[in-house]
This record gives structure tokens, sequence and C-alpha cells, in this order.
């Protein structure tokens, strides 16, 4: 399997809040992003070997997540991973590592103080084929596949469809 190096980003999505404490109990909301997912330039994706829905592993120096891969138009060379995903909601018989937090260093802003819990170095690798099953990602907002994608609106089903208002 090919492994590539990038630059991960972490940040907030359009459905979720912070770590899903409340937002996760909202049915809509957790049906319409249930579950992590990373998200690829599909050129990168390409390089790496990886399709929509592969599951993928990204791991830096401090630490390694899984997660299903979301290929859309982000940057070439950077990778999206949202910090909204953690352990509240997972059985602790079976915790597959998925907090963004995981990837990032220990380090603080020598001005403001704040947490370096954006960004990190990291290596992307496929784990295992999609077999056709796209990630859980939102298909709106930056999450969005390429247009020419075969992504249903979102694994939730109707109820947690949203449009961007471009339509």
């Amino acid at each position: 399997m090919q492994e590539g190096r990038s630059r991960r980003g972490g940040g907030r999505t359009v459905y979720q809040f912070h770590t899903r404490t409340k937002t996760g109990r909202a049915p809509q909301l957790n049906q319409a992003a249930p579950d992590v997912w990373v998200e690829l330039n599909p050129a990168d994706a390409a390089r790496f070997g990886i399709v929509e829905g592969d599951l993928v592993g990204v791991s830096s120096a401090r630490g390694a997540i899984q997660a299903r891969a979301r290929l859309c138009g982000i940057r070439p060379g950077v990778v999206f991973l949202p910090f909204h995903y953690g352990y509240f909601d997972q059985d602790p018989a079976d915790r597959t590592p998925r907090a963004a937090n995981e990837l990032t260093i220990t380090a603080w802003d020598p001005v403001s103080k704040q947490p370096l819990f954006k960004v990190a170095a990291v290596a992307v690798t496929k784990l295992a084929d999609a077999r056709g099953v796209p990630s859980p990602a939102p298909t709106v907002g930056g999450s969005a596949p390429p247009a020419d994608a075969d992504v249903p609106p979102t694994v939730g089903g109707p109820a947690a469809e949203a449009t961007s208002g471009k339509e």
C-alpha cells in the first residue's frame, strides 16, 4: 500500500458542534454525519490508491486514527479531519481511534497560549476498500464531493438531507 505525507487541518463542520455531546443526540444531525471522515484531494487520493469511502489510516508523530475517505475540493497536499468525533458515543470495548486530537502535538502558541490542535504533519495510508460505500461525510459545504462523483446526498436518508442553497 502506498503512503503519502500531508498536512492535516482539523476543524468544524456544518452538522456538528464541539465533540457532539449534544448534536450527536439530534437524530437528523447524527444521521447526516454519523462518524468521522477524512477529506482528501482527488489527485492525492489517486496517488495513494484511495477512492471514495476507503478506510484510511492517518498518523502523526503523536498518534493515529482511522476514518473513511471523502474525496472533495480540498487543496492538494492537505488533509482535513473534523474534530467533533471522540469517544463519548463509542462502545468502550470497540474504541477505534477517531479523535482528531490524537494527531496533534501538545504545544501552545507562545503569545495567545492557545493549544495547537488544528495542524499536524501526517501520513495517509489505505487500510481497506470501500466496496462502493461512500464516507459518512456530509455532501454540502467543504465536504461536498466532486460534481461527477456518484455519492448520495447523505448516508442518513431523506430526514438528514440538506442543501447548500446553490440549487
